[in-house]
């Protein structure tokens, strides 16, 4: 079980830097012309990263709750 979970957090890992990465990317990207001449940014890469980041804390979660009963149980 300890062997899972280091998988679980190592995964988890991988999915926090994805997901920052992905979002500086965001920030720096360029600006969507509208047509009344506002410029706006697109939401589209933000969201993406804000939904690896909540998959990266399930992952998280599940990881340490399987540390924890790998832990109390012999």
């Amino acid at each position: 079980m300890p062997e899972v979970a280091r998988i679980l957090a190592f995964g988890s890992a991988l999915l926090l830097v994805m997901s920052f990465a992905i979002w500086i990317n965001w920030l720096r990207g360029p600006l969507l012309q509208r047509l009344d001449g506002l410029r706006v940014s697109n939401g589209g890469p933000a969201g993406f990263a804000a939904g690896l980041l909540m998959l990266g804390f399930v992952v998280s979660v599940a990881g340490a709750a399987l540390a924890i009963v790998g832990w109390i149980s012999p």
